[in-house]
Order: structure tokens, then sequence, then C-alpha cells
């Protein structure tokens, strides 16, 4: 079978990060796997040599053009007035030269099977483009008036006649309130969950980190953004110090627009000393590995693969009973700790998930969860996708 997953980039992100765990799941269940990225910008993160790597620098392609070059400022010109619709207008162009450079590509190497799209960044430049293959891949819940006025129009374009595929059950029911609200009429959707690559995880978190904190602490990790909620785990460990006493640190792993908010509620708390900011990095495992316990305080979740990342590195987790996916993964024994989204249920449950060890019950169940996610499950279901090709 040959597969290709497309992707906007391949920055330092969790979206991105998945699109390459996807392509690597496919190629080592023995099928021609190609990552195809839409952006010429710094590679963070690539697959490894099994999988093909192309980039369709479709904006280049477009530019080159004299009709394009005037198309792209008359793009740009009405997304001043009408905020959000550059890249669903220039998608005309940039959606005739993928589809130019997936025909080259195609006579080169032979035909795909399947072709993957992952994120709504990369639906937004080729949403014309209609073909059996292609799968759509909602990460995360869909807000119903992303777009404001034009929201329903927007939508339409996005998804009508595509084959969708949701990350969880909880991003699969915002896709279906969405079908409901606008009346789409997409061709096909279901839930097939992102997949973990337990043992490379275990492989990664093993080598070293030549800043790695000296001291115990807790762990959060990801885009510093408000979505991410770090103020709110912030204001939980600083409840966690008051009520109980705690010696860990707090360290926090990530890069964001809303670093700035965070820092100024640490200095508001007065436990500067306590939290240290660690940036983004590259290989996050083996602070997985090290922190006693991670905390995922999101208000909203596509899926929560960090909770699955921390669980392959035997990473106690507390998390937000927040909106979309994370019960998928937070379930069965490790529903006792999920929190509300308040600093004295969070600091709660972070105190009794550092208090205690996994029992062998919740270290069995951890096991199965993970399973549930492995390459194997994952690439199968896409196998078995009834498209209709």
């Amino acid at each position: 079978m040959r597969i290709a997953v497309v992707v906007n980039c391949l920055k330092l992100g969790g979206m991105e990060r998945v699109a390459v765990n996807l392509a690597e799941a496919f190629a080592a269940q023995g099928h021609e796997a190609t990552l195809i990225y839409l952006k010429d910008r710094p590679i963070d993160i690539q697959p490894n040599e099994k999988v093909d790597v192309q980039l369709f620098n479709l904006k280049k392609a477009a530019l080159t053009t004299g009709i394009g070059a005037l198309y792209y400022l008359l793009c740009k010109l009405i997304n001043s007035v009408v905020s959000k619709s550059f890249p669903l207008l220039f998608a005309y162009l940039t959606g005739y030269f993928f589809q130019k450079k997936l025909e080259k590509l195609e006579a080169e190497k032979g035909k795909f099977d399947l072709i993957i799209f992952r994120g709504q960044g990369t639906f937004e430049q080729l949403w014309p483009l209609q073909d059996p293959r292609f799968v759509y891949v909602c990460e995360n819940i869909i807000k119903p008036r992303q777009y404001g006025a034009f929201s329903n129009r927007v939508y339409h374009a996005l998804f009508d006649h595509k084959n969708i595929v949701c990350v969880s059950d909880g991003a699969h029911e915002s896709f279906q309130a969405l079908k409901q609200q606008y009346a789409l009429s997409p061709s096909h959707s279901q839930v097939i969950s992102n997949p973990n690559n337990a043992a490379y995880i275990r492989k990664q978190a093993e080598r070293d980190e030549p800043d790695m904190h000296p001291r115990p602490f807790i762990l959060g990790l990801g885009r510093l953004t408000q979505v991410k909620n770090f103020t709110l785990l912030v204001d939980a460990y600083s409840q966690l110090i008051a009520e109980h006493h705690v010696t860990h640190d707090l360290v926090i792993v990530g890069e964001g627009k809303d670093r700035e908010n965070i820092e100024a509620r640490v200095k508001q708390l007065g436990i500067e000393d306590r939290v240290f900011f660690k940036g983004a990095r590259k290989n996050p495992f083996p602070w997985f590995k090290q922190a006693d316990l991670f905390v995922l305080s999101s208000r909203f979740e596509g899926l929560g693969m960090v909770l699955l990342e921390a669980l392959a590195c035997n990473t106690r987790i507390v998390c937000t009973d927040s909106e979309g996916g994370v019960r998928q993964i937070m379930s069965g024994e490790l529903e006792h700790y999920l929190c509300d989204q308040d600093k004295h249920s969070m600091a709660n449950k972070m105190f009794q998930a550092i208090s205690y060890r996994w029992t062998d019950s919740e270290s069995k169940y951890v096991q199965t969860k993970l399973s549930e996610f492995s390459q194997e499950a994952i690439v199968a279901a896409y196998k078995s996708l009834d498209l209709g090709v």
C-alpha cells in the first residue's frame, strides 16, 4: 500500500509530530510512506529514513507566475478587509499546484492508495480538491463560528463531500454538532486516533539532557497558549505548596505567546524560586521520564497525545476534565486523575498522584491503554476505511 501524509510544515508542534508518527507507523508496517509538507520553513522534526519526505512549496509555485503574484496581492487585500479569508481564497491556486505536483510525483513513483491531510490549516489551503483517496483529519474540536459571518460558507467548503476522520470521540461529537448546525454533507466520517510509538518514546527518554532539572519536579509541557491554560497549573501548584507543603519544583517545557502572562502569575504568587521555564525541546521525552508527575491543564484537547507520551515513560498524570478527547485516555483506572478546571481540584489530584505509586491494576491498565494507540492498531484502522475508491 502506498500512502501519503500531508502537513502544513514540520515545525516543533504536537500536530506536526503526530503527522510524522503516522507516516512512520505505515512504514513500520511495511507500507510505502511519503510525508508531504507545504511550507518551506526550517524543519524541527522529521521522520526516519523509511519515510520519503517531499516539499510541495505551493506559495513559491504560485508566485512564480505573473497571474499568481497578482492574485496573491488581491487575496492579501481582501484579507485586510475580511479576516482569515486569505488561505481560503488563495486555495484556488495552492490547490491547483498541489494537484500538479501530486501528479508529477505519482508519475515518478506510482499512485497513492490513500492520502491523509492533517490539520485545518492544511485543509484551508487545499479545500477545492476532490478525490476519493483523500482523508481529512480533524485534530481538535471545531468551534461553530470560527470564521465569523462566513462560517457557513467556509465549513461547507472545507467539509462537504470529503472523507473526515476525527482523532477522538470528543472531536467527532464536535464535528457531528457542526454537521447538524450547518447541514454539512461529508462523504464519510469516523474516529481514528493517533498512533503512539511507546518503544521509540522510551528509547528517546534515555537520551541525555545536559540541563535536566536537578531536583524532583512536576512537569507541564506544551505550547504556552491560553488554550493550554498554564496559569491554572501555576495557581494549582501554588495551592499545592500552601495546602500540602510539597517540595517538588514546577518545570514548564514549551514556548508560546502566553509565556509573559504565565511568568507574571508566577511572580504575583511569589514562587519564582520554585517554577522553572525550560523553553521548547525537540526531544521532550527525557523530561517526561524524569518528572514525578505530568499535568495537562488544557481548556480543551482534540485527544491529548502528551498524556500517552507521559504514560509511555511510566510517569503519573493529572488532567483537566476538558472538552474534547481526554476521556478517551483518562478512562477506567485513570479516571481517578481527572480534575475540574479550578486550582483546588487540580491541587488535590496532584497531591494524590505524587503521594502514591501506580497500583498493579493501574499499571496493567496503562499498558492496555497504550496498546489501543499502537502503530499496528491505528494503521489497521486506516486500512479498513471504506472510501469506495
